[in-house]
This record gives structure tokens, sequence and C-alpha cells, in this order.
């Protein structure tokens, strides 16, 4: 097993390659977007189990097993369909959390083989996040947007040179008592800026004179020049407002908003993720007509979550 802070380009693409395959295998990726990032970052502790050829190892190497260590301890992994039930899944369990027993281990998609495999090895579920649809257009409609509660309170489209280090601090605060969320840097922010799917004409913002106080993310994911002709669904993918502003209906004013600019862009549906514990989170998607489709799972080892 091979074990690296940072994975050198043909590591990296034989891990992508085995994500593919996994992904179309499982139906859902086993490596969320955080996982994703942390390929190309010095911040997280990668464990690779490459196949048997020595030769091609090094110049172009294939994964069978993959597992990540992310700074934030969380934990994502995948075997090879092909390759399961050989003890490749019990190797990269063991070794991640040897070299990191505290750590939370993702279930993406809460899939039953993988449930059964971590729970039967003495995890437990600590965490939930719920996936949420909402289809637009058809017999669905969509309220009209509710107004911002108070005066002088403007929607912009976001612009990094003025609003880059507020948004930081504003989705701190708004995300305060989430793991990944919250811990976003500006350096976390660009990496995002830089990424494909970005379009400042989907990041909305609440302010008011010089305050930001909330704002909505979009992501649009390209399709893939292989995949059919109907793009992935559009992800609402933060709602975020200061903690000040609370009150003034800056979340259901920006979602609203949101939520009509897919619909008028003739988007199908949309997504998003929230944590299963947020309830008030959940009453505002559900006021705007989301339903669960989907849930990830973490879960711990029994002895790290009691010293926890």
């Amino acid at each position: 097993m091979l074990s690296a802070d940072v994975l050198t380009a043909p590591q990296r693409g034989a891990v992508l390659s085995l994500l593919e395959t996994v992904t179309r295998h499982d139906g859902v990726s086993p490596l969320d977007e955080a996982g994703r990032f942390a390929l190309t970052r010095e911040d997280a502790r990668h464990l690779l189990l490459l196949a048997d050829d020595a030769e091609a190892a090094e110049d172009s190497p294939s994964a069978v097993g993959y597992a990540g260590i992310l700074a934030d301890g969380t934990i994502q992994g995948m075997v090879d369909p092909a390759h399961r039930r050989r003890g490749h899944g019990t190797a990269l369990l063991e070794a991640a959390l040897a070299a990191r027993p505290d750590g939370g281990v993702w279930a993406h998609g809460a899939l039953e083989p993988a449930l059964g495999f971590l729970t039967a090895r003495g995890l437990r579920e600590v965490r939930r996040l719920l996936t949420l649809h909402r289809e637009l257009g058809g017999d669905r409609p969509l309220a009209a947007v509710p107004h911002f509660r108070g005066e002088g309170i403007d929607l912009v489209t976001f612009e990094a040179e003025r609003d880059a280090e507020d948004w930081v601090a504003v989705n701190a605060a708004a995300f305060a008592d989430h793991p990944e969320q919250g811990a976003l840097r500006r350096e976390d922010l660009d990496a995002r800026i830089a990424e494909p799917w970005f379009s400042a004409e989907d990041l909305l913002l609440a302010r008011a004179d010089d305050e930001l106080l909330g704002f909505v993310w979009i992501k649009r994911e390209p399709a893939p020049e292989d995949a059919a002709p109907e793009r992935p669904l559009p992800e609402i993918y933060a709602v975020g407002t200061a903690p000040a502003a609370q009150g003034r209906g800056i979340a259901a004013t920006l979602l609203a908003t949101a939520l009509h600019r897919l619909q008028e862009d003739g988007e199908r549906g949309v997504e998003l993720y929230v944590e299963a514990d947020n309830t008030a989170a959940l009453a505002l998607y559900e006021r705007w007509g989301f339903v669960i489709s989907g849930q990830d799972v973490q879960l711990r080892a029994h002895a790290a979550e009691s010293e926890g």
C-alpha cells in the first residue's frame, strides 16, 4: 500500500480513473467535492492500492483501491468493483484509522453494502447529510419571491475584489457549527472560483451599504462531453445569512430568487445538501417544495466517539 502526502500526476490520474469506474458502478460518487479537491492539496494523506504491475506503477499506475484522510479528519475511500471482497477495503480502513483513530468515515449514498461493511467493523453513525430535490416548472409552481424585511437591502452579483473577504467572514459566521462549510478560507474560495462551473452571476449577495448580509450560491456543473444531452442538475451550493441579519427574510428571499432564476433558465430541477439535524434549514426548504432524495452517512469507531 502506497501512503503519501502528495500524489504524483500519474497517481492522481489513477485515482480519478478509479473514481469514474466506482461512480458508474455504484451510482454515487465515493468522494465528495472536498475529497476531490484533496487530491491536489498537500494537507491530506493518501492511501493507494495499486494493481500488481510493477512496470506500470510509476508511469501509468492502475489503482484498485484508494482512501483519503482529509485535513479535517474525515475519511473517504473506494475499491474497484472487480476487486472487492478480497480484503482491500479492510486494509484501507485499518490503515486510515491507524493514522487517524478519530476519523469520520463517509458512506456516500448510504449504500447498504458500505454501511454493513463499516458497522461490522465497529463503526457507528455520528452524522447524516440529506440530499434534497425540487422539480422546477410543470405542475409545481414557485411562490412569488418575498421581499427583504428592512430598508436599503440590495441584491447584487458577486465581485471578487469587493466581496471575497466579506464572503469568507460571513460564511464562517453563518456556518460556525458546520465542520466543512464554516472552515472555508480565502484560498478555498479562490479554488472554487477557478473551477469550470463557477459563474459570478450565480453567486448572489444581499448587501446593505458596505455590509454583506447574506448570499446564495448556485452551482451548475458543465456536462461531460460524452454524457447524455441533459447536463447534471444544478445545486443550491450554499445559502448563508450573517447572524446579525437573522429575521430579515434574507435566506428566504435569496433562495426564492435563485429558484426563480433557475426555472427561468429552463432548468428541470435543483438539488441541495443539508444536515439532517438542521431543523430550521429543513423547514425553509420544505416550504419551498424540496423533498429528500438521498443521504450520506458519516461513521466513527466506538472508542473514538466515547473519547470525544
